[in-house]
């Protein structure tokens, strides 16, 4: 079970967050993420690691400047999950894997 939020801002320590899914892959996938098999299907085909989502090459973004935090947290496959990462706009978010950040 993970929870999943977004904001606008730097940090998730200074980012007001603006909104937030569950995320159930187990044993099947369900929670308020709009997409959530897909979502979890894709979570297992990186093996849980959010590092490894990277952005598709069929998306092209601005360079605009307007940071957006993603938070996830909870449990993957009986291991703690506490991930951060600041993509440089709402674009680049959506553009990183197919489904898990796109909420």
């Amino acid at each position: 079970a993970l929870v999943l939020t977004t904001g606008h801002g730097q940090t998730a320590s200074v980012a007001t967050p603006e909104r937030a899914v569950t995320l159930n892959c187990a044993p099947t996938a369900s929670g308020t993420h709009p997409a959530a098999a897909d979502a979890c299907a894709e979570l297992r085909g990186v093996k849980g690691d959010l590092d490894a989502l990277t952005p598709r090459n069929d998306v092209f973004c601005t360079r605009q400047y307007d940071p957006v935090v993603v938070t996830v947290a909870g449990v993957w496959q009986g291991k703690r999950v506490s991930y951060e990462h600041t993509f440089a706009n709402e674009c680049v978010k959506n553009s990183y894997g197919m489904t898990v950040f796109a909420f």
